[in-house]
């Protein structure tokens, strides 16, 4: 008897592919397989790492690997474009409606790119006819149905057969692969439950997953509960590398070329220069990242001139369009990667802020947020993983054993072993699971599931510690309910709410709006169960009328998923939304503000701009909002001069807001360019006429550039002209409260704090369904 099985990591960055063999009477083995990956225009390179990049090229064959991320550090070579020809990161796309509209249909979604790398692994796989080949491929613990399901589209574009229960969790491959290759003893004690932290710190992503991992004395099966998972999809190493392109080689690349910092748009650093340079500026990374190792090593980095330990590479002409520039010798020294690092490292500031071009947040976030979420400390964990190729940054290693403390941190020692235990342990588990029929780490519920019934009461639905799925035979587990007497004869919808048995963490909260009215003592039956994916699954119906079904599904229960970036996902859809839509046009005018509104929201003002060019070119005329937008964001950025230009643009493009000229003379004021001001607000006030909010500017500016005049009875003019403060808008209201201030008016600032209270401060009454019964209780009537 032979046995191949193949894992399959699936990466944002890279991906790779492992093979395990048992025979009978021979030990198992596993090994990750060398890939020889196509070259441009000719040539091959071997490797375990794939890139997951795509370039599609004049043949229409998809070149993956190796070969097409050179491409993308100079596509022009080839014609390539982002989106229509060459693909890259587009994991982090996988579950979203998103597509790209200009690539052949073959590789408009994200789905299919990954499609063609799984393709590309798999043909790497020695297949056996006569040993039938096991396949496994791993996706983040955090990936919700969506994503799954997508994964297994993926998987079947390849011609691989998946089903659900066939991927797994990468955290919990790496854990395997651990266990496997470097020390069980850390993580598995016969008879205990110990907390593990696995910290993936990959290319593109950064994934944190706490879970209990329990060995059965009797069976000497190793079980595993997930308590929680944080997963910041757009905090990677690719991050660090991005830090090193925007605030380190663009700079110097427009210092050499004697440009200014906004000579280039938006649009020419991110999507011109970015791709081009980061190819640099990982190599940089890498080579100091070794120095820096190989010095600490030897005790020597800690007394070493920072500023003399430099990573150099060799110089490199970049191109945008038919304009080039040059680098003599790009170069990053320890204490400009030090900089650089600082924020991604800090224990106080673990909030996310975003530039122009990148996101900034420190790794210890996502750590500090699975912890909390799971109930941790960082002391009351046993063992933390590292994994991922960004965990070989020395100072990346060093906060993390000092966020736990160094005796219970572990990592693989090999370099290239940290980004391939994925793979490696995916293939031992496919190997296990081919032989047994199950997962080498089965999970399990921490907690016990509950249905909230009559009085609040718990009644049970699945015990802690069950091993999923569950029930184990794939049928549904059923309990009968009762409706419960109401004041009213009639009942016409059921509050379903199931919580975990421990500390109450609702799982679902769902009102039945039932189709026809029904009394106190009808039956209802409830069905449900926990997939082998995580997927918690019910559905409810009336006895006597099967076709009335309530049906609900939650995934991950008792698991604490993070996925950070809400305004980033409007923009996504907001965006796709214009792609099918050839592009947008001036009837999409709104989405074009909008969208330039989310961007200033991530304070990417250089983006949001773009987008404001795009509106006003569609609509080939002037418009008041768009440019005065413009204005803001010139100002934000320190270019005055095309702010005060684009304000009076904006003034001649309306005959009667006066919002433009308001707001040039607030940026006068804020510079101290008291006389300039003045002539903008009286022209604001002619324009607009004496409105609360400029007579209040107004006064300001009096109290600044002649003090010895009385400004108050401006002040109090401007109060008389706002009106009630309930009218106001929240911007107004914040107006009126400086005019109340200035004035003395104690009055009228009570006014503007009790509004203020009352605005924050609303409550909204959830008026809850009746709980179910349970079958055989008594009904009570009245």
């Amino acid at each position: 008897m032979e046995v191949h099985a193949f894992g399959i990591d699936l990466g944002t960055t890279n991906s790779s592919v492992a093979e395990a063999i048992w025979m009978a009477g021979q030990k198992p083995v596993c090994r990750v397989l060398e890939i020889d990956q196509p070259l441009w225009p000719a040539g091959t390179m071997t490797s375990p790492l794939v890139p997951s990049v795509v370039a599609v090229l004049d043949s229409g064959v998809p070149m993956v690997g190796e070969g097409a991320k050179r491409l993308r550090t100079r596509p022009q070579e080839a014609n390539l474009f982002p989106e229509r020809d060459l693909f890259y990161e587009t994991k982090n796309d996988i579950g979203l409606r998103k597509t790209y509209h200009r690539a052949a249909e073959s590789f408009n979604h994200a789905s299919k790119i990954a499609g063609h790398i799984l393709r590309f692994l798999k043909d790497a796989a020695p297949q056996k006819e006569q040993a039938p080949a096991h396949f496994c491929v791993t996706v983040p613990a955090s990936f919700q149905l969506n994503q799954r399901r997508d994964t297994l589209l993926a998987c079947g574009y390849a011609g691989i057969d998946l089903q659900d229960d066939d991927l797994l969790d990468e955290p919990t491959a790496a854990l395997i692969d651990y266990i496997m290759s470097e020390s069980a003893d850390r993580v598995v004690e016969a008879g205990k439950t110990n907390q593990c932290v696995v910290f993936d710190f990959g290319g593109g992503t950064c994934d944190v997953s706490v879970m209990e991992i329990t060995a059965d004395k009797k069976t000497k099966q190793v079980l595993m509960s997930q308590i929680a998972v944080s997963r910041y999809h757009r905090l990677g190493g690719g991050d660090l590398d991005a830090a090193i392109v925007h605030e380190h080689l663009i700079p110097e690349l427009l210092k050499e070329n004697d440009l200014g910092p906004l000579d280039l748009t938006w649009a020419e650093k991110k999507r011109g220069l970015e791709p081009q340079l980061l190819g640099t500026a990982e190599a940089l990374k890498e080579s100091l990242c070794r120095e820096i190792d190989r010095l600490k090593k030897f005790g020597k980095y800690g007394a070493a001139d920072k500023e003399n330990v430099v990573a150099r590479q060799p110089g490199i002409t970049l191109y945008l369009g038919k304009r080039s520039f040059h680098m003599a010798r790009p170069t990053l020294t320890a204490s400009q990667w030090e900089t650089l690092l600082k924020p991604f490292l800090d224990r106080d500031l673990l909030y996310a802020s975003q530039t122009e071009y990148r996101l900034i947040q420190s790794i210890l976030s996502p750590l500090q947020d699975a912890l909390d979420r799971a109930g941790r400390k960082p002391e009351e964990i046993d063992f933390c993983l590292m994994v991922g190729g960004s965990s070989l940054i020395p100072l990346v290693r060093e906060a993390v054993e000092v966020y736990f403390k160094k005796s219970s941190v572990g990592f693989f020692h090999d370099p290239i072993a940290i980004q391939l235990s994925v793979a490696r342990g995916a293939a031992w588990n496919c190997l296990y699971k081919a032989i047994t029929g199950h997962n080498l780490i089965r999970p399990i519920l921490h907690d016990a599931l509950a249905l909230v019934i009559t009085g609040e009461s718990l009644y049970p639905l699945i015990p802690a510690q069950t091993v999923l799925p569950y029930p184990a035979d794939d049928v549904w587990a059923r309990v009968e309910l009762v409706v419960p007497h109401q004041k009213d004869l009639f009942t016409d919808r059921l509050l379903f709410k199931v919580v975990s048995a421990k500390d109450r963490q609702i799982i679902i909260h769902e009102i039945w709006n039932i189709p026809e009215h029904v009394t106190a003592g009808t039956e209802i039956v409830m069905e449900y169960r926990i997939t082998a994916g995580k997927q918690f699954q019910c559905r409810a119906f009336l006895k006597d009328d099967p076709a009335v079904v309530f049906e609900h599904d939650v995934e991950n229960p008792l698991v604490n998923v993070v996925n950070p970036g809400s305004t980033r996902l409007l923009i996504e859809e907001k965006e796709e939304e214009l792609k099918r839509k050839g592009g947008g046009s001036a009837d999409d005018r709104d989405d074009f503000l909008q969208l330039a509104r989310w961007y200033a929201e991530l304070n990417q003002k250089e983006r949001a701009l773009d987008w404001l060019r795009a509106a006003l070119n569609k609509l080939g005329r002037p418009d008041a909002e768009a440019l005065n937008l413009q204005a803001i964001y010139y100002g934000d950025l320190g270019d005055h001069e095309r702010e005060e230009k684009l304000y009076r643009e904006a003034d001649r493009a309306t005959t009667s807001w006066d919002g433009p000229m308001f707001n040039l003379a607030l940026s006068y004021y804020r510079r101290a360019m008291y006389r300039e001001a003045t002539d903008a607000i009286d022209a604001a006030i002619r324009k607009g006429g004496q409105k609360g909010q400029s007579l209040t500017l107004k006064a300001m500016y009096l109290e600044k550039s002649d003090p010895e005049k009385d400004s108050k009875p401006l002040y109090v003019k401007a109060i008389n002209a706002f009106g009630s403060p309930s009218s106001l808008s929240d911007w107004e209201l914040g107006w009126y409260m400086t005019a109340a201030r200035g004035a003395g008016d104690k009055k009228a600032v009570e006014k503007a704090d009790n509004e203020k209270r009352e605005r924050g401060g609303k409550t909204y009454i959830d008026l809850e369904a009746p709980l179910p019964g349970i079958k055989g209780e008594l009904i009570a009537r009245g």
